[in-house]
């Protein structure tokens, strides 16, 4: 049951025994044992349409045996239909048995062990005087577009150009200023857009760059587990980030 199964050879008993085999390798693969439990529940989709789905979501736990949580939605309905099989693996990653924890966002810094004297997280106290920065990451999604495992390179396409309105408001706010560097060969974005060039594609040179500052990701056709889950098909098309002027913002 490789990458190229089709829907008609997945079945409830070939999914429970690549499961079992990728347990036995690695007993803290969470997507195959909670799809095991499920197969030893009678719990596993009977219609070959939601099994499908399933497996489409856990491929990349049955194919990397070290995956450590090991599935990703394509669809933000198949943490609904597919609530079984993620409230077990969600749970289990936030250690939450019996699935009745609630998250709390506070900021306080209370009752912190190891804080300098005052009780404020001042880096200087501790001798660390040069500045200072901190990355705060944000992910998103657009209804109109399939979850990232999902697209085609058609929609990864769309969704960039979708997102250029988004930056050229940045772009024209002083605040922000900056620009977009692209990576949607020029072939590419003339045969989903009509238009004849990418405006912000970049050079191989460039992405190194970015990649070198710790500005753009690495090759993610590279990466396994994304590789089967589908998040890295079409690389490089529709992949790019925008930077403010300063830097700071990416």
């Amino acid at each position: 049951m490789g990458a190229g199964a089709s829907a008609g050879e997945i079945t409830a008993d070939t999914v429970a025994g690549k499961a079992e085999e990728v347990l036995k390798l690695n007993p803290d693969n969470r997507c195959v044992k909670y799809l095991l439990e499920m197969k030893n529940e009678g719990t596993l989709p009977t219609e070959a349409a939601d099994l499908a789905r399933l497996y489409a979501c856990a491929k990349t736990g049955l194919e990397n045996v070290d995956s450590g949580l090991g599935c990703y939605a394509m669809d933000p309905k198949d943490y609904d239909d597919l609530a079984l099989f993620f409230d077990k693996v969600c749970n289990d990653y936030h250690n939450n048995p019996a699935g009745d924890k609630t998250h709390v966002t506070n900021w306080s810094l209370e009752g912190v062990e190891g804080l300098p004297e005052g009780g404020v997280l001042d880096m200087r106290e501790i001798g660390m005087t040069d500045e200072l920065s901190m990355r705060v990451r944000v992910g998103r999604n657009l209804t109109t577009f399939p979850l990232p495992g999902a697209m085609t390179k058609a929609d990864r396409v769309n969704f960039e150009k979708t997102m250029q309105a988004a930056f050229d408001v940045l772009i024209k706010d002083e605040a922000y200023g900056g620009q977009v560097f692209s990576m949607t060969p020029n072939d590419v974005w003339k045969e989903v857009t009509g238009d004849e060039e990418n405006p912000n594609l970049i050079t191989t040179e460039k992405y190194d760059e970015l990649v070198a500052a710790h500005v753009m990701f690495k090759d993610m056709a590279a990466d396994p587990f994304l590789a089967s889950a589908g998040i890295a098909s079409d690389w490089p098309c529709g992949r790019g980030c925008y930077q403010s002027a300063d830097g700071g913002f990416i």
